[in-house]
């Protein structure tokens, strides 16, 4: 078996799946894209699974421009033909989410005739563009899939049509991670919100970027904001000068980059959180914090209109949301599912 991943979120979901196979025994290898290689190493380390056994991209700093991602999957697809007889002879392969380096995974699988596993398989915004490319992506990796690991009911159905043989996981194997390493700590007179802006579809929209810093501005007036940089979101906003009115502004922390762990304990214990992530909307389901989300459309249904609540950038929705944050909290008790273990267990039995 191999396991392909490429960003800090993939090697977060995947981690518990790696360590099951660990507990089991079981031997695998490890690829990594190296999207995010900075926060891989460390993510790695804190999960405490494997080193990767072949990385395919040379350099330690993140992507960060359109330019730097050509060259990266350039770069890959190079050492993925230099390294072919590493993936010879293997019979599955298992990649996980909707990024670029879930398409190479898929590619790879096609290209030396491995089974594809696909983890969180069957999200979907029902728009192409929105987020792109990861909407493409999703379609794509579905449609070559040999095994669909879906999170829920709803991701079941969107994919029941797929050629490759769906999976119910019931969950998100990002619960696992969750569950066994961030705890809620309760901090006394300490009020504030995560702000979590990143994406590329705002970070590449000015008009829209200036709508998530205005609202920043608005929110401090209220309590202290905590809002997490990723380089690339940092360099949008000197480009359009927004980071100057950021750092007069004394209610509005910049933090920088946090490693997965440190930040769900700081998201754990904020009031609410303003984030244009998927990925934030399903873990602030799990610690039960209310999340306003700054998209037009969401690939996700866990949590909407109890935790998440989408703006789709309306000023009254969010005005609203900010107004009435504390009733978007869970309803009902959370039960663990252990989604990686099912996803170790289909496995197994297959290769049977």
């Amino acid at each position: 078996m191999i396991i392909m991943l490429g960003t800090k979120g993939m090697v977060i979901k995947v981690a518990s799946i790696m360590r099951e196979l660990d507990k089991r025994r079981i031997d695998y290898k490890y690829v990594q894209c190296d999207q995010h290689p900075s926060m891989n190493r460390i993510l790695e380390r804190q999960f405490e699974v494997k080193s990767p056994d072949l990385i395919l991209r040379s350099g330690e700093k993140d992507l960060s421009s359109i330019k730097d991602m050509i060259l990266w999957i350039i770069q890959c697809l190079w050492r993925i033909y230099k390294n072919r007889n590493f993936f010879i002879g293997e019979k599955l392969l298992l990649t996980q989410g909707d990024t670029v380096s879930t398409l190479l995974a898929g590619m790879v699988a096609k290209i030396f005739r491995l089974k594809l596993a696909h983890v969180e398989a069957g999200l979907r915004s029902y728009s192409l563009l929105h987020p792109f490319p990861e909407e493409l992506v999703r379609r794509i990796v579905s449609k070559w899939a040999d095994y669909l690991f879906a999170p829920s009911d709803w991701a079941t159905k969107n994919i029941s049509r797929e050629r490759g043989k769906v999976i119910n996981c019931r969950q998100n194997t990002v619960y696992d991670i969750l569950g066994d390493f961030v705890k809620r700590k309760e901090m006394k007179k300490r009020r504030y919100v995560i702000c979590a802006i990143h994406r590329q579809e705002t970070i590449y929209n000015a008009s829209r970027f200036m709508r998530a810093v205005e609202l920043m501005h608005k929110v401090s007036e209220l309590m202290q904001v905590k809002y997490i940089l990723h380089p690339p979101s940092e360099a949008k906003l000197r480009k359009y000068n927004f980071m100057e009115g950021l750092i007069e502004n004394s209610r509005i922390e910049l933090l920088p980059y946090q490693n997965y762990l440190d930040f769900m304990n700081i998201v754990a214990n904020a009031e609410f959180v303003i984030s244009d992530g998927g990925g934030l909307q399903e873990e602030c389901y799990y610690l039960n914090i209310p999340c306003l989300l700054m998209r037009n459309r969401t690939e996700r249904r866990i949590g909407l209109g109890e935790t998440a609540f989408l703006s789709e950038f309306i000023q009254k929705k969010i005005d609203f949301f900010i107004r009435d944050y504390n009733q978007f909290r869970r309803k009902k008790k959370f039960v663990r599912k252990y989604p990686s273990k099912k996803i170790v267990d289909v496995l197994l039995k297959e290769k049977e």
